[in-house]
């Protein structure tokens, strides 16, 4: 697998699910050849249809519309390699003009019966319009007619775009219209296109549907929407005849075959829908036989369209073959890979291989890239004869050895990138050997088959499959990582009603503690605080078997208390859980434990201590070449240094944890080190430099739906600001951040903002206002074992108290602050004493 360095991790979620689902649907209406020649000949064709077009795309010479756009994001599938006999339909799709409203997007929507070609219309059209549509070219494939657990809902189709874009789904407004109004203000009035492939209903548009008038909406549907209001409507059936014959000669030749005209004018003088003429197209490529309609085994129809070469070649398949065709239509997702092939149908991976090749060759599968074969909508309505039940007994088996497949695939990529829980999932035989894969490799392989697995957990959910919570589970890290928290919040919420219904306590553990870990990263600490008790408890019951997951919870349990201000227990819990990490011989989870020391010890004025605890698990995360955990350390330790007063030094740790997080494409890791360089900038008095990095480092954090480092970011601006002399745009960011922290339960944050609108109350000359959000600041610094909060306070009443002209009340201020910075080695230590030698 090539490396996902310097490239958009979040793009290859949308491409992997949506995308390449929907890419199934989209060449199996296409006529094509076979895969042998297919990707190489669609490269070439796309390359000169692109320069043909360009003259038809108004506005394609300008040249400067996709200049301001770095490395758009694009989803859209490659078209086929022979396109014939929609010109007509093309060109009103390329000379169609925005609507006069000047207040939505151009709206236009193809219609046809499935396998008329409908998605490759829509592609083609995409990739000779991108020009047009500089800020992204998406591709969501809804799937409407696939079995409901592989179906995309507007709430997939919303966290695939919204990660595409860099952006992610907030848990505050899980429901389509939360997420779609986070997506319509990451959109906002850029040139976007979208492909929404397969459409059913109005929700699955409008959820999507931008409000900006320089977008272009592509829908395929069978049938028009109610609802949607469409600028133009392209109704396709059958190719002409002409084109059908054209299509089908050039496939042969491409595919070195040699038809008699007769036989081929007989073909298409019968078979004109797109989907058929290339089905017949590959058979003849694979077998040399020409299927003509002499060969029409009895005549079954489904929506009108003729099946009969389809069912004729179904019914000549091996019985070997036959039974991997019907066994793999169970599966729900976009790819259907040998692995998968095996398990369903209880072969070897080898022989399960085998039957995918030869179904690919004889026009039953499609293979559109390199990830696994897939179906077509109609092809997989014929893998089941009609008298076959889906639930059977045979059934039932081939989907639970699917689960465990998944499962155990999934565990695989989970030990790779490092997943702090570990799952009891045994290995499976239809797995194949343990093929080691780097971070790297596995995030990728996750992006690829995310789609694959989200769909079967859902199917697991739907047949409440007992052991459920091993696939929501072991998906909740990855969709962590890609903050795709909605869904994996969703799906594990589901798991742990099954659990609770079968008793089953290992489950309710795993799904409480993914819980517990996907509500904290989203801001609602209490909830996150109930779930990790809860499943720390039990995880601790069912020792000795579940050491590492308790540990897990102590941890994230320490966190949580550490957020909510909690030092002490937070303290004890962490260090019970980097014990038990040292019991295991887990260097990471002691490593991750000894980060979170650091934080605390920070927090409450121990930066020797914090410096250590962070300096020992810097040393494990390098030696285990584990980088991103490596650059949160950088990070934390760049912040002791820049609360010590040496600047250049955090500086530098900052600039190299950036560096690492860029190139691990981690947007989040990112804006957090941007955010600290601003700091530091702000301190060295480069005010233009450290607006920059902070008002970039806010955007980041908005986008990507991260409560608490927004209200971070936002303190930090205010005091820039305050610095500045602007004193009403500090005041804004300061009460924004203070609202939030409230909302968030964050006691330290909550007072930390509360200070620093003191200050600025202060410096309006609200002295008594000042002194009471003084006042309260010291109680909670007080309380929750704060020395450098309550140091900074006892700075600014000492500050107060002289511009009050109580020299005595100021000297007392003054002395505590002095005494608590020289204790903290921090460098405010001199500003105090310098004002206590001025008095």
């Amino acid at each position: 697998m090539a490396s996902l360095v310097g490239r958009r991790r979040e793009a290859l979620l949308l491409s992997s699910g949506p995308v390449l689902g929907a890419a199934v649907g989209a060449v199996t209406n296409l006529v094509t050849s076979t895969w042998n020649w297919w990707l190489f000949g669609a490269l070439l064709v796309l390359i000169s249809l692109a320069s043909a077009g360009a003259a038809l795309v108004p506005g394609s010479g300008s040249g400067g519309a996709g200049s301001t756009y770095q490395n758009p994001p694009c989803t859209l599938p490659p078209g086929t390699a022979v396109f014939a006999g929609r010109d007509r339909e093309l060109r009103r799709l390329l000379d169609a003009r925005p609507p006069r409203s000047g207040s939505r997007p151009l709206v236009c929507i193809i219609t046809g019966r499935s396998g008329s070609g409908k998605t490759e219309l829509a592609v083609q059209a995409a990739h000779l319009l991108a020009s047009r549509y500089p800020a992204g070219q998406l591709f969501v494939g809804y799937r409407s007619h696939a079995d409901s657990a592989g179906r995309l809902d507007p709430l997939d189709a919303l966290a695939a775009l919204l990660v595409t874009v860099g952006a992610a789904q907030t848990a505050a407004g899980p429901g389509p219209d939360g997420m779609s109004g986070q997506w319509q203000s990451v959109v906002g009035h850029k040139p976007f296109l979208l492909v929404l492939d397969d459409v059913d209903h109005a929700s699955q548009v409008l959820a999507v549907l931008p409000r900006s008038p320089h977008s272009l909406v592509l829908l395929t549907s069978r049938h028009m929407i109610p609802g949607i209001d469409a600028d133009v409507h392209i109704a396709i059936d059958t190719l002409p005849e002409e084109a059908a014959r054209s299509v089908l000669r050039t496939i042969l030749r491409r595919g070195s075959r040699t038809v008699d005209d007769t036989v081929i004018d007989g073909l298409v003088a019968t078979y004109r829908l797109p989907l058929t003429v290339r089905h017949i197209a590959d058979r003849i490529v694979a077998e040399h036989v020409p299927l003509g309609p002499h060969a029409r085994p009895g005549g079954r129809h489904l929506h009108g369209v003729g099946l009969e070469p389809m069912l004729a070649t179904i019914q000549a398949l091996e019985p070997a073959h036959r039974l991997v065709f019907r066994r793999a239509a169970l599966h729900p997702g976009p790819h259907v890979t040998a692995e998968i092939a095996a398990a369903l149908a209880n072969l070897s991976i080898r022989d399960a291989e085998r039957s995918l090749t030869v179904l690919h060759h004889q026009g039953l599968l499609v293979r559109p890239d390199p990830h696994g074969f897939g179906f077509h909508d109609l092809m997989q309505s014929l893998a089941q004869p009609e008298d076959t039940v889906q639930n059977d007994e045979a059934s039932a088996q081939a989907r639970g050895r699917l689960f465990e497949l998944m499962a155990c695939l999934l565990k695989r990529a989970n030990t790779c990138i490092s997943a702090p829980i570990e799952l009891p999932v045994p290995d499976s035989f239809h797995a194949g050997p343990v093929v080691p894969m780097t971070e790297q490799q596995a995030l990728e392989w996750l992006d690829h088959h995310f789609d694959d697995l989200r769909s079967v957990a859902r199917l697991a959910i739907e047949c409440a499959w007992p052991k459920s919570w091993w696939l929501t589970a072991g998906l909740a890290y990855f969709m962590r990582i890609r903050r795709n928290l909605v869904q994996a919040e969703e799906l594990n919420k589901a798991a742990l009603e099954i659990a609770i219904v079968s008793g089953d306590l290992s489950g309710q553990a795993n799904c409480r503690a993914q819980l517990g870990t996907l509500h904290r990263v989203s801001g609602r600490y209490s909830a996150a605080e109930e779930y990790s008790r809860t499943a720390m408890s039990i995880f601790a019951d069912l020792r000795p078997g579940e050491p590492r997951n308790q540990a897990y919870c102590a941890s994230e349990l320490g966190v949580v208390l550490y957020h909510l201000a909690k030092y002490v227990p937070a303290r004890v819990l962490t260090q019970q859980a980097v014990d038990l990490y040292r019991a295991m011989s887990d260097q990471r989870g002691e490593a991750n434990g000894l980060g979170n020391l650091g934080l605390i010890s920070r927090a409450t004025g121990d930066y020797q201590g914090a410096r250590e605890a962070l300096t020992e698990a810097y040393a494990i995360f390098a030696a285990m070449e584990n980088h991103r955990n490596r650059a949160w350390m950088l990070i934390e330790l760049g912040t002791i240094d820049r609360l010590t007063g040496e600047q250049h030094r955090a500086l530098a740790q900052f600039s190299e944890a950036l560096d690492i997080y860029s190139d691990a494409a981690d947007r989040n890791g990112c804006a957090w080190a941007r955010r600290e360089m601003g700091i530091v900038q702000r301190s060295l008095g480069h005010y233009a430099e450290a607006g920059a990095l902070l008002e970039a480092a806010l955007r980041e954090f908005e986008d990507l739906g991260s409560p608490r480092n927004v209200a971070d970011a936002r303190v930090e601006l205010g005091s820039l600001h305050r610095s500045m002399g602007d004193l009403a745009a500090a005041r804004s960011h300061a009460q924004a951040a203070r609202d939030m922290y409230a909302g968030m339960g964050n006691r330290r944050g909550e007072v930390w903002a509360e200070a620093e609108l003191g200050a600025l109350d202060a410096a309006e000359g609200q002295l008594i206002s000042a002194a009471g959000r003084f006042g309260r600041a010291q109680r909670v610094y007080e309380d929750i074992g704060d020395r450098s909060g309550a140091a900074r306070v006892q700075l600014e009443l000492g500050r107060l108290e002289l511009s009050r002209g109580d020299r005595a009340r100021a000297r007392d201020h003054l002395d505590a602050a002095l005494t608590l910075y020289t204790q903290l080695n921090a460098p405010q230590s001199a500003e105090a004493r310098d004002l206590l030698a001025g008095m």
